[in-house]
């Protein structure tokens, strides 16, 4: 029986229990096997094959099961206190006596089995309540995989690879704009409270398993049983509690942080044993000190960046406040007495499960989750040419109404049927729907986006912040999943087919009311021309046009698990998707008609070939001595995953089709913008009244951007194997030790085809290529924004190896513990930093080209974790039961490369890596002045201070007559002790069991006793992924000369040292719960 499956989101949902019967070292053929969820009453049942072997597929996660083998002549068994985890199968092998052998059914108490093929992590109902979590989001406990690394990421991956599925439905961020894996924005899209068990898969061999490289993280909810129960809990984070100095440094506004969550939960039986329901609820409120800079209050010109006081002075915003409200009536918002920055969000999930008949289970979810954030206004981006400060910062102050708001809605419904037809086949059937909406909202009136410069320097911004207006990602996810398995001896078969289709919608414009950047504030109040001029519209008069993708993904598979022995379990299948395009693109001619590198064209007009992707595996698993003491496990496969669409979306929203993103630059193009340009707060009237400058409809001029996909392009697709071995130690130790190797088959590269051939070769570095004049082929311009960017399969291949141990304990007086170490090495082509096709080129970093970066160390790459938690439950006074928690994790947060802060090859980009020489007489220094002419920095302190510095890095030491590598060297290791206290208060009233639970959660606890302790360190040189040490003085092509990248000596010893960062992320914090059960 082969029916629809949804390819995306077929993730794992329930749990599964196999074994065989036998008596005599026989198998027993027809043996009645009645699996019961004791807490719902359902029941699962089936009878043994000719193999002796049985399967119940569809179960219930959780429990406890008691299970009852029986058969004609022999006696009862029954296994009590089952527990069943999500996504595993449990093995139950068992052999009956003769009914003459006891007078008595045989009751055991069932061992806990280990059915483990691939690397996958449990986080049951229990750990979610014990370890310490103030976030209380799903990625706090995905930290428990030994595979986990930073940013979401697994295995040394990106985690924009992952696969995250609640209930079998998608809550990805499949669009990609931001790094937050789930959707919902900053919010969390499902209360923890909600959530019933959490696996981390990062190579299940199962084929069920799709759409990661990464790894597969499933969720399941709570259900209903045959018991009435609820809860109603609040968190809160008041007000000081959390650290407010790091190292002696204090935390601004450390104090206005707080957040409180208020929820319920309540379910039980609408019909005993065959109709359940679950219900949760809940609201959260943060407050965040948004604007953190004040204006000044002093009209002296310079700031205080340890005050955060800036250099603009107050009366300058009231002048520009008054003259815009006079002349335009706009209202630019507040500068002074800024309110805390406001998050919002509201929860709803409800279930169904129906026990229709043994045979057939049906579950119902619904969930939403609607959000709302403030936000602050973009640092420095506009149309095209950035400003050269922050407008919250030293030199610049901004008005209110250029910050934002962000709203997020999440809406799932999901629908699954668990059917059995006969003993033998079993079927399950999965139909989910989930729509993502992101809008940005703008504060105040329409207004055009206006940054007024003094003495060269960003100093005021007004207007409506410039990515916010139209600016709205949609997405909607409808998928089906049928598997059919099938019993035949001693082979489970499994056989689906799938398809499933995702549409996007997104609307963005850059600076849609316009873009203007004046000198003066005298420039803007006279009206004269801007500097620059920017804006994005829609041809045809269409405000708010919006590029679409509507993506399917088609798929088959087929596996078998065959029992060869009651001991080893072999797991082979084969998957194959087929990525399906499905709607239509139109072309540019004049796109189509630029001839780049090797007369190379482009056609935008075209998604790329359907192409079938081939997913064969192979696992097992080895009870080694039959008693579970020794399992080893493991396997060998391809995995197939997707990548963020709005890398796909980049095609048709730069297809200069639909919209125009222009800028004029009067000051490296002077006369580009009439003598009459003055400014206009409305759009519409500028667009008519320069038709010349604004075309209403698609030109012959190709846009300055280009995006397409490589009509070759496929998928991401790995390679992955991996060992484990599990060991039962004396004293109830165990052991798990484990090895996994990945590389890439098909990854994701950006390519800009419009990069020119290199002019010339530096004669100080090896092998150095510069671009001294042309950089592109197509409208060559200096600021580096006209790339044409491809989506390619890049030739080059990653690959990640790990090597983990846990060691994990349990005694019986209510201690369990664990300890896990980590080694990782990942190397990848690139990261792809970015969402618009060229930042994804253009923040990589490499040697020569970014076309040909060469695999290096993957940013995602945790080379050493230590993780380990304890929890100590103590039960007294037959009322009470106090819980004691603490999770450890010890790491480098990151890693990055060394850089040269300009342009050292002339290439448009600010990404070169910098040449460690042999001896400190190979490079040239040249001294540093200041606007006098006097030395602040001589060449001869730079040589020395430059050379001191390689010697004493670790890591740039060994690479002495070399190029540094991307990303190559190790950010500081931190420590970091979380830990929570739970006080449960028991009292039973009319024979029901009440109670209430006060805890308090605490996060980085060491910082309380010192506050470096768990602190993050920055680095005063480093920008994003990379530490600028060095700046060339030459120009490009000529002889190299070097200046450090600071004004004086001491400005270097402090911006290059390691310093602890006060901010809130880097202390203590806590947070008070109280929950009642009932």
């Amino acid at each position: 029986m082969l029916l629809i499956t949804a390819t995306m989101s077929a993730q794992v949902t329930t749990a599964s229990m196999s074994g065989k019967v036998t008596a005599q070292d026989e198998p027993i053929i027809g043996a009645t096997i009645v699996a019961i969820h004791e807490p719902s009453g359902t029941r699962y049942g089936t009878v043994t094959n000719v193999s002796g072997q049985f399967n119940l597929q569809g179960m219930r996660t959780g429990g406890p099961y008691k299970v009852e083998i029986t058969y004609v002549g022999y006696q009862s068994a029954i296994y009590k206190g089952i527990q069943l985890s999500l996504g595993e199968n449990y093995v139950l092998n068992v052999s009956l006596k003769e009914s003459s052998e006891l007078l008595d059914e045989v009751v055991v108490t069932a061992p806990k089995t280990i059915e483990k093929i691939g690397t996958v992590t449990n986080v049951s109902e229990r750990q979610m309540n014990t370890l310490p979590t103030i976030n209380r989001s799903i990625t706090d406990f995905t930290k428990l995989s030994p595979y986990a690394g930073g940013s979401s990421s697994f295995a040394g991956r990106d985690g924009r690879y992952n696969n995250i599925t609640i209930d079998g439905a998608s809550f990805n961020n499949s669009f990609g704009l931001s790094s937050n894996n789930l959707p919902g924005g900053d919010s969390q899209p499902i209360s923890l409270d909600a959530i019933d068990e959490i696996t981390v898969n990062v190579s299940p061999y199962d084929v069920k398993y799709s759409n990661f490289t990464g790894a597969s993280i499933n969720a399941v909810t709570k259900s209903g049983t045959n018991s009435f129960s609820g809860t109603a809990y609040t968190y809160h984070k008041p007000r000081g509690f959390a650290g407010s100095s790091i190292d002696g440094e204090d935390i601004l506004k450390a104090k206005e942080y707080n957040s409180h969550s208020y929820g319920v939960t309540f379910g039980g039986p609408i019909i005993k044993n065959k109709l359940f329901f679950f219900l949760n609820a809940e609201i959260e409120n943060k407050e965040t000190p948004g604007v953190t800079w004040l204006p000044n209050q002093d009209q002296n010109g310079t700031g205080d960046s340890g005050k955060r006081i800036s250099r603009t002075w107050v009366g300058d915003m009231r002048t520009i406040s008054d003259f815009v409200k006079t002349k335009y009536d706009y209202d630019p918002g507040q500068y002074e007495n800024f309110n805390n920055f406001q998050s919002d969000n509201w929860k709803l999930m409800a279930r169904i499960d129906w026990n229709i008949h043994q045979n057939h289970k049906l579950t119902v979810r619904f969930n939403s989750v609607s959000s709302e954030d403030d936000r602050e206004v973009s640092a420095k981006s506009t149309i095209i040419t950035s400003t050269n400060s922050n407008r919250y910062g030293l030199d610049a102050f901004s008005f209110g109404n250029s910050n934002y708001k962000m709203k997020n809605v999440v809406t799932s419904i999901t629908g699954e049927l668990n059917s059995r037809f006969s003993n033998n086949v079993q079927n399950k059937l999965l139909a989910t729907y989930t729509h993502i909406s992101d809008t940005r909202e703008q504060k105040g009136s329409d207004f055009p986006f206006v940054d007024i410069y003094k003495d060269g320097k960003q100093y005021i911004t007004l207007g409506t912040e410039v990515f916010t207006p139209n600016n709205q990602v949609i997405n909607n996810v409808f998928s089906l999943v049928d598997n059919v398995s099938i019993s035949l001896g001693k082979h489970e078969l499994l056989a689906g087919v799938s398809f499933e289709r995702q549409y996007f919608k997104n609307s963005y414009l850059r600076g849609p009311y316009g873009y203007y950047r004046y000198d003066s504030m005298d420039d803007f109040m006279q009206g004269k021309v801007p500097t620059i001029y920017g804006i994005t519209y829609g041809y045809n008069g269409n405000d708010a046009p919006g590029s679409e993708l509507t993506f399917g993904m088609a798929g088959v598979y087929a596996q078998d698990v065959w029992s060869l022995t009651p001991n080893f379990r072999l797991t082979y299948g084969l998957r194959l998707d087929m990525p399906i395009y499905m709607n239509s693109l139109d072309s540019n001619k004049s796109i189509e008609e630029l001839a780049f590198v090797n007369n190379t064209h482009v056609d935008i007009s075209k998604w790329p070939k359907t192409q079938v992707l081939f997913s064969p595996r192979v696992g097992f698993n080895w009870d080694v001595k039959g008693d579970r003491s020794v399992i080893v496990s493991g396997g060998t496969g391809i995995f197939t995953g997707l990548l963020p669409f709005v890398w796909f979306t980049n095609q048709p929203s730069n297809s200069g089709l639909y919209q125009n993103m222009v800028e004029y630059n009067t000051q490296k193009n002077p006369g580009s913008l009439p003598a009459d340009f003055g400014f206009n707060p409305n759009y519409r009237e500028t667009l008519q009244k320069y038709p010349s400058l604004f075309p209403s409809t698609p030109s012959e001029q190709a846009p300055d951007v280009i995006a397409y996909v490589d009509p070759k392009f496929k998928m991401p697709q790995v390679w992955r194997s991996n060992l484990n071995v599990d060991i039962q130690l004396p004293y109830d130790f165990m052991l798990s030790v484990g090895a996994m190797y990945t590389r890439d088959i098909y990854n994701v590269a950006q390519i800009n085809m419009n990069e020119a051939e290199p002019t010339g070769v530096y004669n100080e570095q090896p092998d150095r290529i510069y671009w001294a004049s042309k950089k592109y082929e197509y409208n060559d311009y200096t600021n580096g924004k006209n790339v044409v960017v491809k989506l390619s399969n890049g030739e080059d291949k990653g690959y990640q190896y790990s090597f983990n141990a846990i060691l994990t304990k349990k005694y019986d007086f209510g201690f369990t513990g664990s300890i896990g170490y980590t080694y990782t090495m990942a190397k990848d082509l690139t990261a792809n930093p970015g969402s618009a096709p060229n930042s994804a080129w253009q923040n990589n970093v490499a040697v020569n080209s970014l076309n040909d970066p060469g695999v290096s160390y993957s940013l995602f790459s945790t080379p050493h974790r230590i993780i380990a938690n304890a929890s100590y439950e103590i039960n007294y006074a037959k009322c009470l039961k106090t819980t004691f928690s603490l999770f450890y994790s010890g790491y480098h947060t990151g890693r990055y490369s060394y850089t040269y802060y300009n342009d050292m090859n002339g290439d448009g980009n600010y990404s070169d890596l910098i040449y460690v020489p042999n001896s400190q007489d190979e490079m040239t220094f040249v001294d540093i002045t200041d606007k006098s002419g006097a030395i602040t920095y001589s060449a001869v302190d730079q040589a020395k201070d430059f050379w001191d510095f390689v010697n004493n890095d670790s890591y740039l030491k060994d690479r002495k007559g070399k190029y540094v590598e991307r990303n190559g060297s190790l950010t500081p290791w931190i420590n970091r002790f979380d830990f929570k206290i739970a006080q449960d208060f028991y009292a039973t009233l009319g024979g029901r069991k009440y109670g209430i639970q006060v805890s308090l959660d605490m996060l980085n606890v060491g910082n309380m006793i010192n506050s470096k302790w768990g602190a993050y360190q920055s680095c005063g040189l480093k920008s994003y992924d990379n530490v600028q040490l060095l700046k060339t003085a030459s120009k490009v092509g000529e002889p190299l000369t070097y200046q450090i990248n600071a004004n004086s000596r001491e400005a270097f010893k402090e911006r290059s040292s390691w310093q602890y960062t006060n901010t809130i992320g880097s202390a203590w914090s806590m947070q008070l719960g109280v929950k009642v059960t009932f």
